[in-house]
C-alpha cells in the first residue's frame, strides 16, 4: 500500500498543492514554516480523519476559508482509490464528507482503513514519559487504525465518558 498522489486545497497554509508520491521513502526538504509537516499532516488525516497537532479540525482550514479539500490516491493490491474529505467549519460549513471514488460516504468514517499510516513525533515521547492516558489515547487510534468498525463505537464510549464526567463533576460537593 503507498499514497501515490496527495492533494491540498486550503488546508493550513496551503492555498493549493499537488504531490506526486512514489513506493518507498519520501523526504520533504525546505526551510522551517514551508508547510512540510502542512502535507505530513494531510497524508495523516487521510487515513485516520484527525491531526496529530490539533484536537479540532478547525485549525486545518486556512484562515480567511471556511472549506478544507484533502484528496489522496491510493494503491492497495494494485487497484488505485480516491480519498476526497471535506472539511467543513463555521455555520455555512455544515459537516465533513468524504468520497471515495467519486462516490459520497454516508460517514467520514468510512474511508478509515483505505490508507494507513505510522507517524512518529517528538510530542509522541509522551508515550513513554508521558501519564497512561496518552498511552490509552493511543492504544484506541491503533484498534481503530486496525479495525475501522471500532470508530462509531470508540465515538459512542468517549460521548458517554463525557456525559459521565460532568454528571461526576455536577454531583461534587
Amino acid at each position: 500500500m503507498h499514497l501515490r498522489h496527495l492533494s491540498v486545497t486550503d488546508f493550513r497554509s496551503y492555498p493549493s498543492a499537488e504531490l506526486p508520491l512514489a513506493p518507498g521513502v519520501t523526504t520533504l526538504i525546505g526551510l522551517n514554516g514551508q508547510g512540510k509537516t502542512n502535507l505530513v499532516e494531510a497524508a495523516g488525516y487521510l487515513a485516520t480523519l484527525g491531526s496529530h497537532r490539533v484536537a479540532t479540525d478547525a485549525p486545518l482550514v486556512r484562515a480567511g476559508t471556511q472549506q478544507a479539500i484533502v484528496r489522496g490516491v491510493v494503491i492497495r493490491d494494485g487497484r488505485e482509490t480516491l480519498i476526497e474529505l471535506e472539511i467543513n467549519i463555521g455555520r455555512a460549513g455544515g459537516r465533513n464528507r468524504a468520497r471515495v471514488n467519486h462516490s459520497a460516504a454516508a460517514h467520514p468514517r468510512e474511508v478509515l482503513g483505505t490508507l494507513r499510516t505510522v507517524l512518529f513525533a517528538p510530542e509522541d515521547l509522551g508515550l513513554v514519559k508521558g501519564d497512561p492516558s496518552e498511552r490509552r489515547r493511543f492504544l484506541d487510534e491503533l484498534l481503530v487504525a486496525r479495525q475501522p468498525r471500532w470508530a462509531g463505537i470508540r465515538s459512542e464510549y468517549d460521548k458517554v465518558l463525557k456525559q459521565r464526567n460532568a454528571l461526576l463533576k455536577s454531583a461534587a460537593p
